[in-house]
């Protein structure tokens, strides 16, 4: 009997981990710009899976050679000609409050970015059902803006980073009372010219405390019968 109970912990673990491991799988479809990618060709305005925000033309798949990527042969390219046209690539996704959810991924320049405002990042931002805005909530990782234009913004590729070096880029943060829909872009903020690059994104959410709990509490019972049992 003690045999039979043991195995059948060891299942529940294993089925415990698998219901970890699917949660945190990449949410995001082309994560790295690959669908659109072909080597040696001019960036194109198609990228698959990515809504495009800021004028026609300024958000591109661009491949490799001759294009940076840093890994594949596609990468996400934000250019603009400056006076806060803002190119924007993002992903929508239905949310709930409580749930925390990662987003990150790599960013580079080739050229320095002059001081003022001129950035890039990656931005996580929740919205209500109505797709309104909300503020912040619970920042994890990153930094929380608000209450204009709020949500969690990674690092930024500014006039302090290095050119031709692949910045690694996160923002993370639990979903507050109201949300629906999470919103994860890659943001060129130009108030000069600048372009710039974004590869091998993901996002992902942390298993819920509810699914983990049950496992939890199915091993916790199995034991007690195990130890009922021998008694």
């Amino acid at each position: 009997m003690e045999k039979r109970v043991s195995i059948l912990l060891v299942c529940l673990a294993i089925s415990a981990l698998a219901i970890s491991t699917t949660s945190k799988a990449n949410l995001l479809s082309n994560p790295g710009l690959e669908t659109d990618a072909i080597s040696g060709n001019a960036p194109t305005n198609a990228t698959t899976g990515w809504s495009q925000g800021g004028p026609a033309n300024d958000v591109l798949t661009s491949s490799n050679p001759p294009d940076p990527v840093h890994s594949g042969i596609g990468s996400l390219q934000l250019t603009a000609n400056g006076g806060f046209s803002v190119p924007v690539a993002f992903q929508r996704f239905a949310a709930s409050p409580g749930q925390t959810w990662d987003f990150k991924g790599f960013g580079l320049i080739t050229n320095a970015l002059p001081a003022g405002a001129t950035f890039g990042l990656l931005k996580l931002v929740w919205q209500d059902s109505n797709t309104n805005d909300l503020q912040v909530g619970t920042v994890l990782i990153g930094t929380g803006v608000g209450p204009a234009n709020p949500g969690i913004e990674s690092v930024h590729m500014d006039s302090t980073s290095p050119i031709n070096t692949w910045i690694f880029m996160e923002a993370s943060g639990v979903a507050p009372a109201s949300t629906a829909f999470a919103d994860l872009l890659a943001i060129n903020v130009d108030q000069n010219a600048a372009k710039m690059w974004f590869d091998d994104m993901s996002a992902t959410v942390v298993p819920e405390p509810s699914t983990v709990a049950m496992a939890l509490t199915g091993l916790l019972g199995l034991v007690a019968f195990a130890k009922k049992r021998r008694v």
